[in-house]
């Protein structure tokens, strides 16, 4: 049975002393093999039982026919590695080679170093540069993973390779593109995880700024004025009321009066028999009045559209739902309307309604009418308190009824500005003439 040698100057396990330099001690019948030859492998099979070692440049036949060389190089045992070194010769060695990546679209990964141990021994990688680790033969456990802030360590890693002599591992670690996923390690190419998801999030969120940005450009316009926005916090539900069997509103007006504005948030009301408390009501015996073009006609289908804190509801088309917004005028709510079902009308109505301030007086009526329209050109005045402008087609290629009205709340003998852009293609201004009638009649008491 045959042993592997010991390093060269150590006793051998025969006893014998280890061979002097200069001293040759070949075996009878052996012949001599070629000298100063590399390393031998680790298992090297010791010489027969009583045969005293080779001389270190003599190095000694082996049974089966293999020759072994060794020198007093000590042998590479498993779990040793070394970096190579540039220059280095790899042809024939083992070794484990790896390339760490990550996704262009993920490119801050690209401020973080990534980490790579090998049997939990670290080893110094960069991104995209290949680096190869000469090994011996045998089973060893890469582990990667990259450095981040929240979580602090992203994309783990881990993989158990098996690497015969003279065998290179070609491994490939990909980075993922979202944080909390593992990472991809294992044979070159490798898939980036969260590829998929990853183009999901980025198209929804280039919807989302399409959208926003189209529902800037599609506010205010035309003769100019405040621009809609929507919301940034909650956007409420659109509800409607029934157009039936509801209370008529009381009728008091005692014009003017000294109003405090509501201070909550407005919210949509659902479809339901009854208003809750705090909504408004449709007078259904309000005079008809109208400042420009078409009314609601009597039994025609629409929706009543009650904004909890309003003193008022109004009507809409069928099809239309409204939803909180926001504007660049000081203690004013605003709601925008369109037409749910079918956009190609461009319908779009923006609502607002804010608190005279103080007596209500002319100049502080004339002061806020000029922050609503901004421009006063081509204003008509239906009376003291009511002025509108009909543009035929305006920047945007649309019709377009601006509207402000002065009024008090027969309940609160509170008094409000209601502010009203209302546009739509040509051919569907009907519509926003009927919004801002229906605004106009349950408002004027």
């Amino acid at each position: 049975m045959t042993q592997a040698y010991p390093p060269w100057g150590e006793p051998q396990p025969s006893g014998n002393p280890a061979p002097q330099p200069g001293f040759p001690q070949v075996p009878p019948g052996i012949p001599p093999a070629q000298p100063a030859f590399p390393q031998a492998p680790p298992a090297f099979p010791q010489a027969p039982a009583g045969f005293p070692p080779a001389h270190p440049d003599v190095p000694q036949a082996q049974p089966g026919g293999y020759q072994g060389y060794y020198d007093q190089q000590p042998p590479a045992h498993p779990g040793y590695y070394q970096q190579q070194q540039p220059g280095y010769p790899a042809t024939g060695a083992t070794a484990i080679a790896i390339t760490m990546r990550y996704a262009p679209i993920a490119f801050l990964l690209g401020l973080f170093t990534p980490v790579l141990t090998v049997n939990g021994q670290p080893v110094p990688v960069a991104w995209k540069r290949p680096a190869v680790l000469p090994v011996a033969p045998g089973q060893y456990h890469v582990h990667a993973h990259v450095p981040y802030l929240i979580p602090t360590r992203i994309g783990k890693a881990d993989l158990v390779v098996n690497i015969g002599p003279g065998q290179t591992a070609d491994l490939e670690y990909r980075a993922p593109l979202i944080a909390f996923l593992r990472g991809a390690l294992g044979p070159a190419p490798q898939r980036y995880p969260g590829m998929a998801a990853a183009v999901a999030i980025n198209v929804i969120a280039l919807v989302a700024v399409i959208v926003g940005v189209f529902g800037v450009v599609n506010g205010r316009g035309g003769a100019g004025g405040p621009d809609f926005s929507l919301p940034t916090g909650k956007t409420p539900a659109i509800g409607h009321l029934p157009d039936n069997g509801v209370p008529s509103f009381p009728v008091d007006p005692s014009f003017p009066a000294v109003p405090t504005f509501p201070g909550q948030e407005p919210e949509s009301t659902p479809t339901t028999a009854a208003p809750a408390a705090g909504e408004p009501v449709l007078r259904p015996g309000a005079t008809v009045r109208k400042v420009a073009g078409a009314t609601f006609a009597a039994g025609e289908k629409s929706y009543t559209m009650a904004f909890k804190g309003w003193p008022f509801a109004f009507r809409t088309p069928p099809t239309w739902g409204c939803i909180g917004g926001k504007i660049d005028l000081p203690d004013t709510l605003a709601w925008v309307c369109v037409n749910e079902q079918d956009s190609s009308g461009g319908e779009r109505t923006g609502i607002i309604l804010r608190p005279c301030p103080a007596a209500c007086s002319v100049a502080t009526r004339q002061k806020m009418d000029k922050e609503w329209f901004l421009e006063t050109a081509g204003l008509k005045r239906v009376n003291a308190v009511t002025q509108f402008r009909q543009t035929a087609k305006n920047a945007k290629g649309k019709y377009q009824l601006e509207f402000s009205h002065f009024f008090t709340d027969p309940a609160t003998k509170k008094k409000y500005q209601v502010g009203v852009d209302a546009q739509a293609l040509p051919l569907k201004k009907s519509s926003a003439q009927k919004v801002v009638n229906d605004i106009f009649s349950q408002t004027t008491f």
